[in-house]
């Protein structure tokens, strides 16, 4: 799927959802954002750095974040590794730092007792909370929540998504969150980007969206 003009601007701490039938460029507009795909034309303005021509790619990459919709951790390390490896990943070799930073944001995800468990000790919904204990471990300035609640029963997705606003009140990070649950959109962010066919067809706050006059929106919509 190929984008085709998409333009935005999301100040800090305005966090973004982001909508779009299956196969619509949802993806690819993820990765085009976080610097693992390139576009042919145009730019990718981070706090005014344009990612396609910095000397210093990586160093704006570092400020993402993702949580996967599969939490994505490692069956054979336990806890505590899982959400120390983006920090070993960077070189950093502080163990005090290290272990103070794992407590830490598994304590704000509610999980500071389970350090020494492996992943398949916990529940679905402990597993999504250490991969976003994770994702925050190294502090970036922007996550990403891939389907946040996905295949999770009502109870653990209220669950995740208090512990999301929590994360979101307490720290000055911006969130950005890909769903399919219109159920939940007030939960999970300010503005609204709905995209088809890569091509964008909204932007803008989150009450306008269930107002706009687009059929195919319109016909989206319909689905709550």
């Amino acid at each position: 799927m190929l984008l085709n003009k998409v333009s935005f601007e999301l100040p800090d701490n305005t966090n973004l959802i982001i909508l779009g039938r299956s196969g619509s460029g949802k993806t690819v507009l993820i990765k085009t954002i976080i610097g693992l795909m390139q576009p042919e034309s145009g730019s990718i303005l981070i706090d005014g750095q344009d990612m396609l021509s910095s000397e210093s790619p990586d160093d704006i990459k570092k400020q993402f974040s993702m949580v996967f919709q599969n939490s994505a951790l490692l069956d054979s390390f336990s806890i505590f590794q899982n959400v120390a490896l983006p920090l070993y990943e960077r070189g950093n070799k502080d163990m005090s730092f290290i272990q103070d930073q794992v407590i830490k944001y598994l304590d704000l995800l509610g999980l500071k007792n389970v350090l020494n468990y492996y992943p398949s000790e916990l529940s679905g919904g402990m597993r999504k909370r250490v991969g976003i204990a994770r994702a925050l471990v190294y502090e970036p300035r922007y996550i990403i929540f891939d389907e946040p609640v996905s295949g999770l029963d009502p109870v653990t997705s209220n669950e995740i998504l208090y512990y999301i606003r929590e994360v979101t009140q307490k720290l000055d990070i911006t969130m950005i969150t890909v769903t399919h649950d219109l159920h939940r959109l007030q939960n999970l962010g300010h503005k609204v980007l709905f995209i088809e066919a890569g091509t964008l067809r909204y932007f803008g706050e989150l009450d306008g969206f269930f107002g706009a006059t687009d059929p195919l929106i319109r016909e989206f919509v319909k689905g709550i």
